[in-house]
């Protein structure tokens, strides 16, 4: 499988460009994933040898947010395509992943209602350790 990123939902064309540029520019390649394969396997969407496809084809609502999903690409390249995102603007993506051998098999809908979870809880923390920290400089 070569190093790809799998784009889906994206509507902010700058964003889009932007990233499709620092992908080219580090040689990993993006697949665009139309909103008719969100219940392909994200495996499948990846390239990875022995995923079958579904036979289904998506005709819900789509997610309210853009998924970038990284396959197969390096931690180094990973990192400094991220580094690169922010170092030229470009909005960030809340909902990333990285393909493993746990979200291999699910759909975009599957992973994305997984990613907003995550993103929820991590927020509700990072409020509560506002919330603590405010209350810790009160009692001072």
């Amino acid at each position: 499988m070569r190093e790809s990123v799998l784009l889906m939902n994206f509507k902010d064309k700058k964003q889009l460009k932007g990233i499709q540029m620092i992908a080219f520019l580090l040689k990993v390649k993006i697949r665009m994933v139309g909103e008719r394969d969100f219940l392909q396997p994200i495996g499948y969407l990846a390239g990875v040898e022995g995923i079958a496809p579904s036979e289904e084809t998506f005709t819900g609502e789509a997610p309210e947010h853009e998924i970038m999903v990284f396959a197969g690409v390096s931690d180094a390249k990973l990192q400094r395509m991220l580094t690169e995102i922010r170092r030229n603007g470009i909005r960030k993506v809340e909902h990333k992943a990285i393909l493993t051998p746990t979200n291999v098999h699910w759909n975009t809908i599957d992973l994305y209602e997984e990613l907003e979870q995550e993103r929820q809880a991590m927020e509700a923390a990072a409020r509560e350790r506002e919330h603590v920290d405010v209350k810790e400089r009160s009692d001072l």
